[in-house]
């Protein structure tokens, strides 16, 4: 049985506190959804615990803990920079995606976030033109410089994007919700979003397609030696 103290004891302990970066909770006032997004700012501090167990207890009756140090800190670098002026954006679909196309078209001229569109095709349903030719002639604009970005829309998203990334250069994703469409600019600095208008209802891909625009690759963020690696990849494979 261990003995009772006969006198208070004061026990302290320092701890040193050290990361690279963090997780904030960001929420969208219009829709009350909330995302976890990862923010760039160093944390080193060093703590003070110290505990008290007072005469004739066996247990510590006070922990009281302290930040002694917290060094001035820069301003955090959030890693998803909305884009501060417009892209250049070419769309494409085939007969199964035309449809979303033209709507979505006119929602981007719109956007601040779009310089211009150029529409590869196809406009209309009865246009029988396989989706891989529409979502190449697409995935070119990019390679040559003529567009920043594109947005390919088929049955199911997965042929355009299977087609525009036989581009060398090309990184073409197919998301349906909010995160994968920000991750896919965020951490892969992908150019060409595809999106299925057999899979996903209008309103939605239109919200997706004006997020989208929105966001803009950080060149030095920690992704963007991971999209380097891809190209170097790439490179090696398809010389």
């Amino acid at each position: 049985m261990s003995s009772v103290p006969r006198k208070k004891i004061k026990s302290s302990a320092v701890f040193k506190i050290s990361s690279q970066s963090l997780y904030v909770k960001r929420t969208d006032h219009n829709t009350n959804e909330v995302r976890e997004v990862n923010v760039q700012e160093p944390l080193d501090i060093t703590v003070r615990a110290t505990t008290v167990t007072e005469p004739g207890k066996h247990k510590t009756t006070h922990i009281h803990v302290e930040k002694t140090e917290v060094p001035k800190a820069k301003p955090p670098v959030v890693e998803d920079n909305t884009a501060t002026s417009g892209y250049d954006t070419t769309m494409c679909a085939d007969n199964a995606g035309c449809g979303y196309k033209n709507k979505i078209k006119a929602d981007l001229e719109a956007h601040p976030g779009v310089s211009k569109i150029i529409d590869v095709g196809v406009n209309d349903a009865s246009d029988s033109t396989a989706y891989p030719h529409p979502a190449v002639d697409a995935a070119k604009l990019i390679k040559s410089g003529e567009a920043d970005r594109a947005l390919l829309i088929c049955g199911t998203g997965l042929g355009v994007a299977i087609s525009a990334n036989k581009v060398p250069g090309i990184r073409a994703v197919t998301a349906h919700d909010s995160f994968s469409v920000e991750r896919a600019v965020l951490s892969n600095d992908a150019q060409v979003l595809c999106m299925g208008e057999r899979v996903i209802g209008i309103e939605l891909a239109r919200r997706l397609a004006k997020e989208w625009v929105g966001y803009r690759f950080d060149p030095k963020s920690a992704s963007a030696e991971k999209v380097e690696a891809i190209m170097e990849h790439e490179r090696k494979n398809f010389a």
